[in-house]
C-alpha cells in the first residue's frame, strides 16, 4: 500500500508545481500565446515527463532493444 500512497503524493506535488509554473509563465507573458488552462496542462505534462526521467535515472529502467 505504501507504493500507492507515494504515487498519490507525487501526483499532488505535480499538480501544485504545475500551477506554480503556469503562474510564473503567465507573469512572463506566456498567457498572450496560450490561455491559462492550456499553460497548466502543458506544465503538468512536461513535469510528468520529467518525473519519469528522474525515476529512470534514479531507479533504472528497462532498456528497449531494436528500433524505436
Amino acid at each position: 500500500m505504501r507504493r500507492f500512497e507515494e504515487i498519490l503524493e507525487i501526483a499532488e506535488i505535480l499538480s501544485e508545481t504545475a500551477d506554480r509554473l503556469a503562474t510564473v509563465l503567465e507573469r512572463s507573458g506566456a498567457d498572450k500565446l496560450h490561455d491559462p488552462d492550456s499553460l497548466r496542462e502543458m506544465a503538468r505534462r512536461e513535469l510528468e515527463l520529467a518525473a519519469v526521467d528522474i525515476g529512470c535515472v534514479t531507479f533504472g529502467c528497462p532498456m528497449k532493444h531494436g528500433s524505436q
